[in-house]
């Protein structure tokens, strides 16, 4: 879609009432480059030394280890990209800090330049890129290589393609939605919702009506349709895990989120970037029909995720055309009020700055208990199951896991020689199992497995299973050990108060004897979703 944009002049006749003849006011592509280099860098400014990798950071990295495109048991584009982040960058944090950055960076150049293909500004264009930069709910993501990020641009790009193909009346716009919503489900399985709102925008569009009778809009199904497959296939081999998670998560964690939390959630994920929000929604009641394409897809999703019980963040990938719309009407209205842009430019920077610590961990944990507990909110600290932390969940998750592999390393390594070579390391969660999959080769430690989620699917190991070594959580995994095994040793006991509580007491086990055979009772001790 940027290719085009760059490449096509702007149809005058369906200019955005924000632009301008100006030439000191017209959005130049290089200060387009430059914003968009800002996003880029400013993420990779966190201490790395300090912040480890994420937990889910740990599984998309095992998963890489497995890929095969056609049969993963979720969708393959994250598998992907971790493949790529750790050819590149090896076992460094950049592995995962880089793809997430740049995800971020190009969700803000599909929104700089659909501003500018709308006729848009350099006010515009600051103002939606400090809108972005203020709302924690697009800077931790652009931190974390998680599907997030990338279920946020290819959104993104969708809903721009599809605004594009109201403005402009080019039904060729509608391809740029197939692949983007080709590409997310590819990546999160919850880029259905944005199909749905984009059927509930077309619906109340009449523009966008008629272009259904052109062939552009049946080119995007298929292409979409198309470039799902892989996904689908996934999911009808390994009998659709996406859905027994998702059952998993409705009675975990969503059990958590009502409709009062949902909205209440809305406007402290979106911080100070709620001004070009609303500004937005303002556009598209007193504007044009056009303007109303991204805002009756934002209604949508808001009124999908109110029904399902969908957490807060969930109506995020939403957000960031109606916050370009949005920048857009504030640069109109400061053409007659000049004053507007700069006090709306000056609000949201310094909102930035305040809420940039939660969502990019520029301080060291003592530092950030502090900033966070001087917020006075008690939600910056409050874990998805409820339960309140000294730190920000995501910011527990980076905490002491190479402590964890390295402990297991030191256990293995003082085990004779004849037990190491009939060795299964097991781990009782996914971060744990993760972590000890990435740093496997350092340790030198046999290739772990789990009974948690994916991990399960690639089954018990090579080894026999009568000489293990579990690292668990609770007090019931040596409980289960003990019946399964002959012989079951508390080998060590990790400690890590600033984890999150699965995490804050690690035993690892030695257990010998097996009862029964490891790959036989492997299909009854999973998959656990948990």
């Amino acid at each position: 879609m940027s290719a085009t944009i760059l490449d096509e002049p702007t149809r005058t006749d369906h200019v955005h009432p924000a632009a301008s003849s100006s030439p000191s006011t017209a959005l130049s592509l290089r200060l387009v480059m430059m914003l968009v280099v800002i996003r880029l860098l400013l993420p990779l400014l966190t201490r790395a030394r300090i912040w480890e990798f994420h937990r889910d950071e740990f599984l998309y990295f095992a998963m890489a280890d497995h890929f095969d495109l056609w049969h993963m048991q979720f969708p393959p584009m994250i598998a992907l990209i971790a493949g790529a982040g750790r050819l590149v960058f090896g076992d460094s944090v950049l592995a995962a800090r880089v793809p997430a950055a740049i995800g971020g960076a190009a969700l803000t150049a599909v929104i700089l330049l659909l501003i500018r293909r709308l006729g848009g500004g350099s006010r515009a264009a600051i103002l939606a890129t400090l809108a972005l930069l203020a709302a924690p709910v697009f800077v931790r993501t652009s931190l974390l290589m998680h599907p997030v990020i990338f279920d946020q641009l290819w959104s993104t790009m969708a809903l721009a393609a599809l605004t594009l193909a109201a403005h402009e009346r080019a039904p060729r716009w509608w391809i740029g939605v197939g692949v983007a919503l080709g590409l997310g489900a590819l990546t999160k399985f919850s880029i259905a919702f944005v199909g749905l709102s984009v059927v509930v925008a077309v619906a109340l569009n009449a523009e966008l009506r008629t272009q259904l009778r052109s062939r552009w809009p049946w080119f995007a199904v298929i292409v979409g349709a198309a470039m799902s497959a892989p996904s689908v296939l996934g999911q009808i081999t390994h009998h659709w895990p996406f859905l027994q998670q998702m059952q998993a998560l409705s009675s975990g964690q969503l059990k958590q989120v009502s409709a009062a939390t949902f909205l209440a959630n809305q406007p402290l994920l979106l911080a100070s970037a709620s001004l070009c929000v609303i500004a937005g929604f303002a556009a598209s009641i007193r504007g044009p029909a056009r303007d109303r394409v991204p805002v009756s897809a934002a209604v949508a999703m808001i009124t999908l995720m109110l029904l399902l019980h969908g957490k807060g963040y969930y109506a995020a990938p939403v957000y960031p055309v109606v916050i370009a719309i949005g920048a857009l009407q504030l640069e109109r209205l400061s053409a007659a009020r000049p004053w507007i842009a700069p006090v709306a430019a000056t609000f949201m920077l310094g909102c930035a700055i305040i809420v940039w610590p939660l969502g990019v961990p520029v301080f060291a944990p003592s530092t950030m208990i502090r900033y966070a507990a001087s917020l006075g909110s008690a939600e910056t600290v409050k874990t998805n199951r409820g339960e309140l932390l000294q730190l920000p969940q995501d910011y527990a998750d980076m905490l002491s896991w190479r402590a964890l592999a390295d402990s297991v390393g030191a256990v293995v390594a003082r085990l004779p020689a004849e037990q190491r070579r009939d060795l299964t390391i097991i781990g009782s969660n996914y971060g744990q199992a993760g972590a000890l999959a990435f740093y496997s080769r350092r340790t030198r430690i046999p290739y772990p497995r789990s009974t948690a989620g994916d991990f399960w699917a690639w089954g018990p190991g090579p080894g026999s299973g009568n000489n293990v070594i579990v690292v668990g959580s609770s007090a019931e995994i040596g409980d289960a050990l003990r019946q399964l095994y002959e012989s079951v040793e508390e080998v060590r006991v990790i400690a890590n108060p600033l984890g999150v509580p699965e995490e804050q007491r690690v035993t690892i086990y030695h257990a010998r004897g097996a009862r029964a055979q490891l790959a036989s009772v492997w299909p009854t001790l999973g998959p656990n979703w948990e």
